[in-house]
């Protein structure tokens, strides 16, 4: 769940457990969570008690080296303020490899006997944003605000209803199919949920080698060689190659993920929610190995994210979205340490501090009803209007419903 909508959750779970004296058992990897919500703690291992005690013991005086571990690689927003960024690959100081102008996706609602279409679903409306090469914008906001839509929009997986994506200066919303399928050499996707994405049925080594096999005309020799090298790439062993997807952990599959992305050189990568599924031990690693290869190859990333600290970590620029628009936008040391807009203020209050002694109380969160994203079908919305703070750094002024 996104922060505020698991901070509502939370702050539910606390109100019914005081109010029928239940216990509860939490099972979770998010540390910030635990430090929220928990009284005691135990930590497992391998299926293994390795740890246990009151949560403010854990936290301040973890005693087992894998919870010191566990601990250590918890990402804490605040950590890199004044730090530098991420160092870009940029060629050029104007160059772009993306653009996005004006990005509407919209979805019909049927009904009755002929399934006419009776309104729209605006998952995404008026978008708009750039990305430099060997830059990373992250794109963030609460569940059903449009993130995925966004990524899915530009790959062309689903279908924008208006609005340009300029690719290298080629407009990827308007290409014939034939087009499209030499376009999407260039562009990738990492999907939230490694074992779905994978086919359990086919080795890894043949998955990886996919891209390969639509894009380019190497001889099966050199296509296995190159699986090879790009699983030495991400960190996996080569006998690896002839397993199946659920022969491997969720961070090794997360790897084969990445290297099937990687497998045609592609200059832009959509990573979806690419690590919010894994543990912060496994996180940790897969994160480093994205700004690793970004460094090493120059590539961009649409990162796609709910985790702030996680978005501190790996981004340039910054982009919150709610209710299908981008809210505000500009440079990460911009954004999340000077937000403007109050839905940016209430999605950094409301992400949890792993530290028991600094828990959020429930009145210092903001709680309200999402408008629904269902209009009449011939609804016309107005256009996003956005106020200039510094440079770069835009606030929406129009009305989002918040």
């Amino acid at each position: 769940l996104d922060v505020t909508t698991q901070a509502e959750i939370l702050a539910l779970i606390d109100r019914l457990r005081h109010k029928t004296g239940a216990a509860i058992l939490f099972i979770t990897h998010d540390m910030g969570v635990v430090a929220q919500i928990a009284d005691r703690v135990v930590v497992l291992k391998s299926g293994e008690k390795v740890e246990e005690g009151p949560v403010d013991r854990i936290f301040s005086a973890p005693k087992h080296p894998y919870t010191k571990r566990l601990l250590a690689a918890v990402p804490r927003l605040g950590d890199l303020r004044g730090k530098p960024l991420p160092e870009p690959q940029i060629t050029a100081p104007d160059a772009e490899l993306l653009r996005v102008e004006n990005l509407t996706t919209r979805f019909p609602v049927t009904g009755g006997l002929w399934r006419r279409t009776k309104g729209r679903v605006h998952a995404v409306e008026d978008v708009s944003f750039a990305i430099k090469p060997g830059q990373t914008l992250a794109l963030v906001g609460e569940s059903g605000c449009g993130k995925t839509s966004v990524g899915r929009s530009i790959l062309r997986l689903t279908a924008p209803d208006a609005g340009r994506i300029l690719l290298e200066g080629q407009d990827i919303a308007h290409l014939s199919q034939t087009d499209l399928r030499q376009a999407r050499a260039k562009m990738q996707m990492i999907f939230q949920d490694p074992y779905g994405s994978l086919n359990p049925m086919r080795r890894l080594a043949d998955q990886v080698a996919e891209p390969l096999r639509n894009f380019t005309k190497l001889e099966k020799s050199a296509c296995m060689a190159r699986v090879a090298d790009l699983f030495r790439r991400v960190g996996l062993p080569s006998d690896l190659l002839g397993r199946y997807p659920h022969e491997l952990s969720g961070g090794q599959r997360q790897r084969v993920a990445i290297a099937r992305a990687l497998a045609i050189n592609p200059k832009l990568i959509v990573a979806d929610e690419a690590v919010s599924a894994l543990d912060v031990s496994v996180q940790a690693q897969v994160l480093d190995l994205l700004m690793e290869l970004q460094a090493d190859l120059g590539l961009s990333y649409l990162f796609i994210s709910h985790d702030m600290a996680v978005v501190e970590r790996v981004s340039h620029q910054v982009a919150v979205m709610f209710g299908g628009r981008i809210v505000e936008s500009g440079p990460r040391t911009a954004v999340l340490e000077n937000p403007q807009h109050p839905y940016t203020r209430d999605l950094l209050r409301a992400v949890p501090i792993p530290d028991p002694g600094q828990r959020i109380r429930e009145k210092e969160l903001n709680f309200r009803p999402i408008r629904s994203p269902i209009y009449p079908k011939d609804h016309d919305p107005a256009p996003s209007v956005y106020r200039s703070i510094a440079a770069d750094h835009l606030v929406l002024v129009s009305d989002c419903g918040y």
